[in-house]
């Protein structure tokens, strides 16, 4: 049986500013676990990673002729994946096509309903149920044994049984990295799920589950031996929960000399991160660390259900500061009863952390959140606006709104919030750097916000 897994280009041109230099992960242990079970004729396309456009993928994959074609789709990226998945079909008419992701998996049978090119969808994790889905289509297998599928059957879709997540992330093959191209940056995932509750996320599991420091220092030593990239991503929803286990992975970090070898950097929590991790990490061969902080105002902080302290966020940046990592701050505008007092404390508190890097996101209903339910019911002072799967982009969407602050009115802050960072902080240079990183979302918010064209 001949696979291509396929990780679709971005839609619109806007997007290829923010494309990443690291593999996709998700691709990447779907390849080795289907090798685990094996199936060897694989193919792989990173359209992002690969700077490929929807020709060249479509090339690739006549030339390959796959009898099944799995894609990764986000929300925002399920419109693009389905208009792939027809347009495949006219080149492989008997393929078979699986679309994964985060929005199949809240959203199976709609998904199904709403994408006929669409075969089949695959909820949640699938290095244990893709391989089943591909055995039981290669030898006409019951496809109400493959847990978390979404299937045809007739003129219904019909969902077989919910699996538990996976428990022994150690059985787990490290990702087909040997199957994408080089790149500079690789992701490692030492844990999965997150524990936490803030309304605006969905994540892989509320229970955090572990792989061993061995494990993790066994694949972290191979992808920089192959490899040798310049940074390593540590994918973790937040990193160093379990502080005492932290601590084993660290010091084995320091054992095998990743420090001398490449660097890495991590996203966690300020009621997670402590001083001495953030130490550790450092002498380890961190050399930048993520805070998601979303508001500067203390009441919007608790209806988020974040649950973190705006003055330990304010001490643990300047501490990463002091002791030579670099800081990437998170911040969401338009959250529940948002007005724009609260949306300026927001860019004041970001000011005044000044983090090497300051995102800026718009509150985007996500389906499975809690903002996606108050957002469809008009609570929070929400109005929903998107017209299609595609709005739903945190960055250059169109998705939501407050009844008292129009779409308009919020991109406008967010484009403020960015130039106020720089410019109350004298990062002239900075500036001129990100504008040009940036450049076709600044030119797009010009044409929408100012010349009505878009």
């Amino acid at each position: 049986m001949k696979i291509a897994l396929v990780n679709p280009p971005p839609l619109r041109r806007i997007e290829r500013d923010d494309l990443p230099f690291y593999p996709h992960l998700g691709l990447g242990y779907l390849a080795s676990s289907l090798e685990q079970n094996g199936f060897e004729e694989i193919l792989i396309i990173d359209a992002k990673l690969e700077r490929k456009n929807l020709d060249n993928v479509l090339y690739d994959l006549k030339a390959f002729n796959p009898d099944v074609l799995g894609i990764t789709a986000m929300t925002h990226e399920i419109i693009q994946a389905s208009q792939l998945a027809e347009q495949v079909k006219e080149i492989v008419p008997l393929c078979n096509i699986v679309i994964g992701g985060v929005h199949v998996s809240i959203l199976p049978q709609q998904t199904l309903e709403e994408f006929p090119p669409f075969d089949y969808g695959l909820r949640n994790e699938g290095e244990k149920s893709f391989p089943l889905l591909m055995k039981a289509l290669s030898k006409k297998g019951e496809l109400e044994t493959v847990p978390n599928l979404a299937y045809r059957n007739s003129n219904s879709v019909n969902l077989t049984f919910q699996a538990d997540w996976l428990n022994d992330l150690d059985s787990i093959p490290f990702p087909a990295w040997n199957r994408f191209p080089k790149a500079r940056e690789y992701p490692i995932l030492t844990s999965r799920g997150c524990p936490f509750q803030c309304n605006f996320c969905h994540p892989y599991g509320q229970k955090v589950r572990y792989r061993s420091p061995e494990n993790v220092i066994e694949e972290l030593d191979w992808v920089v031996s192959e490899f040798k990239p310049d940074i390593i991503n540590v994918y973790d929803e937040t990193f160093g929960i379990d502080q005492e286990r932290t601590v084993k992975l660290l010091d084995l970090m320091i054992k095998y000399k990743i420090p001398q070898r490449t660097r890495w950097w991590a996203y966690t929590r300020v009621n997670v991160a402590s001083d001495d991790l953030l130490r550790k990490m450092k002498d380890a061969g961190a050399f930048m660390i993520g805070f998601g902080i979303e508001t500067g105002n203390e009441e919007i902080l608790k209806k988020s259900k974040k649950n973190i302290n705006l003055k330990r966020a304010e001490e643990l940046v300047s501490i990463a500061k002091k002791i030579g990592l670099k800081t990437q701050t998170y911040f969401i505008l338009g959250h529940p009863y948002e007005t724009l007092e609260t949306i300026n404390d927001t860019i004041d508190f970001a000011i005044k952390l000044n983090g090497d890097l300051t995102c800026f996101g718009i509150m985007v209903p996500y389906p499975g959140t809690k903002i996606y339910e108050m957002a469809k019911n008009g609570e929070g002072g929400y109005r929903l606006i998107a017209k299609t799967w595609n709005d739903y982009n945190k960055q250059i969407g169109n998705a939501l709104e407050l009844v008292n602050i129009p779409r308009k009115k919020i991109e406008r802050l967010q484009m403020f919030a960015y130039l106020k960072v720089f410019l109350k902080n004298h990062r002239y240079w900075d500036l001129i750097k990100f504008c040009c990183g940036y450049r076709r979302q600044a030119i797009a918010f010009i044409l929408k916000n100012f010349l009505n064209k878009w």
